[in-house]
């Protein structure tokens, strides 16, 4: 799933899109039951979204604007992520599903299109010849190279900061790894820590140190081999990677498997914390007043000879195989993947990802070239792990992650118990 940024980020431009929209992904079997289906039913057609809050500004003017312009009506039903994200198998398998749902490109989508439950969104990407990367459609496309997912956005992850803090702190960016254990060495010396997570909510977050310090430490190739399955956790390669991550966790909160996102989010914004390793989201979650001051620093290179990969993980639109308005879902999902909706879409963000559709016209603010440029130099893109290696397989990840945190001397135990889950989960999809 190898993903070479020259191709995908070339004719982007400078824009940008705050967003997360979901992929749709379909067999012969659910296309031949849509078309089956003739008229559409009446009523209107049901998206469920996992955006609340500021993200649900721009879905609901999405839905808006499509049902301004009278060609059928959607009804958004916004419901939190965590939620969402549990009951989406429940959704889909229903006996009468929702129609279209917000979602995330690559294995997570395909592992629901193994499974027929997705509308075949071909024609869709035949209306928009040119307006999306060639990389973008390969993360849209079921095991069988046909499109099941409309992207709409991606975004970058770095080390966060802020840059009064590092003034205070005597801190300048670190590139390298030396210079990353150094800068926190020095920051916990002055009774400040270095790094928080929030995973008694969210123990997925630990999941970005695990596939960073990977792809600096075995590379991209490796990586996606890894959560493809065709590579051991219980392995020479996987303890390299623990190894490092043990030079960190004394330079973690201590606190963070009891921390709430929100209270590692206050943490770091109160500056009790110095560091956070998060997506663009990061800007729209810390106060107003100091989003100008928020900063990020690539994760720092560890071997030179490795090339750099970056995560970018992909959003956009699904849509159940299941749905009795097979023409309807269609002519949103067309909608959704204009120029014009993907531009009045960010107005709705917080600037938080880069645009799909690279006609959108939306102008990039600070942060957001620096993401852009970043993943432009990047040799390699994936994902994120859930989307790399299937979303049942983060639960395993989490398991295994968590228990390092607490118990690094279990390690052994715990990279068996890994694989032997992952296998599991593998096994049984």
């Amino acid at each position: 799933m190898t993903r070479k940024t020259s191709r995908w980020l070339a004719t982007l431009g400078s824009t940008i899109v705050t967003t997360a929209l979901l992929t749709g992904c379909v067999s012969t079997s659910g296309t031949d039951q849509a078309a089956k289906t003739g008229p559409d039913a009446s009523g209107p057609l049901i998206l469920q979204s996992r955006f609340t809050d500021a993200e649900k500004g721009g879905v609901e003017e999405l839905v808006k604007n499509f049902n301004a312009k009278g060609e059928g009506e959607v009804k958004l039903n916004s419901i939190p992520t965590s939620t969402f994200n549990t009951q989406l198998p429940s959704y889909l398998t229903s006996k009468n599903p929702p129609d279209v749902y917000t979602w995330y490109a690559g294995q997570a989508t395909r592992d629901f299109a193994n499974q027929n439950l997705l509308l075949d969104a071909s024609s869709v990407w035949g209306n928009h010849k040119n307006a999306f990367p060639d990389a973008l459609q390969k993360l849209s496309q079921d095991s069988g190279g046909k499109e099941v997912f409309v992207p709409t956005g991606y975004y970058w992850w770095g080390v966060y900061y802020f840059k009064s803090d590092f003034a205070k702190l005597g801190i300048a960016p670190p590139k390298t790894w030396e210079e990353f254990m150094a800068a926190s060495a020095k920051i916990k010396a002055q009774g400040v820590t270095p790094f928080t997570m929030g995973l008694s909510d969210n123990p997925w977050l630990a999941s970005a140190w695990f596939d960073y310090l990977d792809l600096r430490i075995n590379g991209g190739d490796f990586h996606l081999q890894l959560l493809a399955g065709k590579k051991s956790y219980d392995s020479p390669e996987v303890r390299k990677v623990f190894a490092a991550f043990k030079q960190v966790l004394p330079n973690i909160d201590p606190a963070v498997l009891g921390l709430t996102q929100n209270q590692a989010m206050s943490d770091f914004t109160q500056g009790k914390s110095a560091m956070y390793l998060l997506g663009a989201w990061a800007q729209p979650s810390v106060p107003k007043d100091k989003q100008s001051d928020l900063a990020f620093f690539q994760f720092p290179i560890i071997d030179p000879s490795i090339p750099v990969a970056e995560e970018a993980p992909t959003d956009g639109f699904i849509a159940s195989s299941k749905t009795d308005k097979p023409n309807l879902t269609k002519k949103f999902l067309d909608y959704v993947a204009s120029t014009e909706a993907q531009t009045q879409l960010a107005k709705g963000q917080q600037g938080s990802a880069l645009p799909a559709n690279v006609k959108s016209t939306m102008p990039l603010d600070a942060l957001s070239t620096q993401g852009k440029t970043m993943l432009e130099s990047a040799k390699q893109i994936t994902q994120f792990y859930n989307r790399d290696a299937g979303d049942a397989e983060q639960t395993p990840a989490d398991t295994a992650l968590t228990s390092f945190i607490a118990h690094p001397e279990n390690l052994d135990q715990i990279l068996k118990d890994w694989d032997a889950a992952a296998k599991k989960v593998r096994a049984n999809s």
